[in-house]
């Protein structure tokens, strides 16, 4: 069944995924290829780890002899890890304890594309390596195969999703942000036009951007948020939204707290606050409350804006503050709010 049937099941998967992202699980992936001459890995791999095969550039076919090749190394080859004679496999590993978490929910993410969407992501995955082969060698006949297991599926749709399909480098390259993250935000691409594609978020450097609005949330909230987000973007366009799913890669550094309060105090026009029980527990809405409290200290209290789920208490905020009720209205009326208070 195609996407647009597992709507369902998208839901359920980005539940799974938000609720495993939000932990900050000690684990990473990264991409390694190997050649005819071995392996060409520049550190050793943390353990436990789980390594599968994506795809292969065998090699070109120019001859009936080349083509004889190919069968004889078919027949003789373990298919687990790809054919024997190819030039370059690429392989990628999932480092940490909750590698094997992360392949069951990798396999079943995999099993989402139905038999045609799968081949559309093999072709996309192999269509991107044949290019860059023949932006060298321009006569090329190029062979590509890539892993049918759905497990292999979902990671070459992460890494085509990224443009990361053939980074082209000859040592390992760690892949931004976690595994758990990267599908989460791959997902919620695929709930908002069930559609095979790239991402859409920003390249641009984090320091340079001044955005119109600011979400501070715990990601309890995120499917909420989300929507919100969604439908703001339509209106007010790309790099306006400061979301963390959007700039995951540039949030992978140290000195984060320092790094997000200056985006919150200086670099954000209007912060707006979804709050909960659970914003109050967490150590990274914490850090970021620092900063949005500063801004009400300093009476720009119209550069802040509250949305509330529950009546729980937090710290600084008061009965008179006003705020938005989640509970009454939708992400899309949310959003609507949001814009009105920017054009007053």
């Amino acid at each position: 069944m195609p996407l647009s049937t597992k709507s369902a099941e998208i839901q359920r998967l980005l539940k799974a995924f938000e609720g495993e992202a939000s932990k900050f699980t000690d684990i990473q992936l990264s991409t390694f290829f190997v050649g005819q001459q071995g392996a060409s890995v520049d550190r050793t791999f943390s353990s436990p780890n789980h390594a599968i095969m994506l795809w292969q550039y065998y090699g070109q076919l120019d001859s009936a002899r080349d083509t004889d090749h190919l069968g004889t190394n078919i027949q003789e080859s373990e298919l687990q890890w790809g054919l024997r004679g190819a030039e370059t496999s690429a392989f990628a590993i999932i480092e940490g304890h909750a590698y094997d978490l992360f392949v069951r929910m990798a396999q079943r993410a995999g099993s989402l594309f139905d038999e045609q969407e799968a081949r559309t992501i093999k072709c996309r995955v192999t269509d991107e390596i044949i290019q860059s082969k023949r932006s060298a060698h321009p006569s090329a006949k190029p062979t590509v195969v890539t892993n049918d297991n759905p497990l292999a599926i979902w990671i070459n749709f992460l890494l085509y999703h990224l443009s990361m399909t053939s980074p082209g480098r000859e040592f390992v390259h760690k892949i931004e942000p976690d595994p758990f993250s990267l599908s989460l935000l791959a997902l919620e691409r695929l709930a908002e036009d069930l559609s095979i594609g790239k991402v859409d978020r920003s390249i641009r450097c984090l320091a340079d951007i001044n955005f119109k609005v600011a979400m501070s949330f715990p990601g309890e909230r995120r499917g909420f948020v989300v929507d919100v987000v969604s439908a703001l973007r339509q209106t007010l366009g790309p790099d306006s939204i400061f979301y963390d799913y959007d700039y995951q890669a540039q949030l992978a550094r140290p000195n984060l707290d320092t790094f997000l309060q200056n985006i919150y105090r200086k670099q954000s026009e209007l912060l707006v606050v979804f709050l909960s029980s659970e914003y109050a527990q967490k150590h990274w809405c914490g850090l970021e409350w620092r900063a949005i409290r500063d801004i009400i200290k300093t009476k720009e209290d119209d550069r802040v804006m509250f949305i509330r789920f529950d009546d729980a208490p937090v710290d600084g905020v008061l009965s008179i503050d006003g705020y938005i009720d989640a509970r009454k209205f939708n992400p899309s009326e949310v959003a609507n709010f949001i814009l009105q208070r920017l054009s007053a």
